[in-house]
């Protein structure tokens, strides 16, 4: 087939015409597909900064809460050591500053009754004993509660409980009734004075909360400090 230069020519103008509308294809092509990257990167950055910003804010929160819980256990502290020195002023222990505010008012014998393991009643002789603490009875329950027993029962450097001074070396939570039957209790228990109860009761009078111990042998000597003036 043989063409004229006109009928040439035209099939160069449209190949050309066609390599051009391939080459503005592909190019609109890569804008369009770059525009929606650049979208889906703007819209995933500002769904992260969305999701930062309330975690950012809990995170001021919380910094914010855990500022004022330490000023209030630091205040809370304060009044308590102000309290107790006031208490022990009071009462003339020495010295106010040091002295845990612990004095023991009474230790008797009282005789208790508990149901053994087969269900009969016995008689047993235990010890209660009566500490009176540092905080009057204008503190609610709760907070001498709180107080009294984690002072009492928190553990030294040596890994023992204050009551140790007063002779008290051992504890069973369950109840004297419960500690003799108890098979690693039931013979170890005699080596030592165990304390089995332990209440809090105010004492209106003397105007301070008191713990009361039950324990099982009469108590150590007691120091000098922890007795009352």
């Amino acid at each position: 087939m043989v063409l004229t230069k006109e009928e040439y020519r035209q099939i160069l103008r449209e190949k050309q015409q066609a390599e051009q509308a391939k080459h503005s294809a592909e190019y609109d092509a890569g804008r369009a597909i770059k525009r929606a990257q650049e979208d889906a990167l703007r819209r995933a950055q500002k769904a992260e900064e969305e999701a930062r910003r309330p975690l950012e804010e809990l995170e001021r929160a919380l910094a914010a809460e855990k500022g004022e819980s330490a000023y209030q256990r630091g205040l809370n502290a304060t009044l308590l050591r102000i309290s107790r020195e006031r208490a022990n002023a009071d009462r003339k222990l020495k010295p106010k500053k040091a002295h845990t505010g612990y004095v023991v008012i009474s230790s008797a014998e009282k005789e208790r009754r508990y149901r053994d393991g087969n269900g009969r009643w016995k008689t047993v002789v235990l010890w209660e004993t009566v500490l009176q603490g540092p905080y009057s009875v204008d503190f609610i329950e709760e907070q001498a509660r709180k107080q009294m027993l984690e002072e009492l029962f928190r553990e030294d450097e040596s890994g023992q409980w204050p009551i140790v001074q007063i002779g008290i070396t051992g504890a069973y939570d369950g109840g004297y009734a419960a500690m003799v039957e108890d098979k690693e209790w039931r013979e170890v228990h005699q080596e030592y004075n165990v304390m089995v109860e332990r209440r809090l009761r105010a004492n209106f009078r003397a105007g301070f909360w008191e713990v009361v111990l039950v324990h099982t042998k009469g108590l150590g000597v007691v120091p000098g400090n922890m007795r009352v003036k």
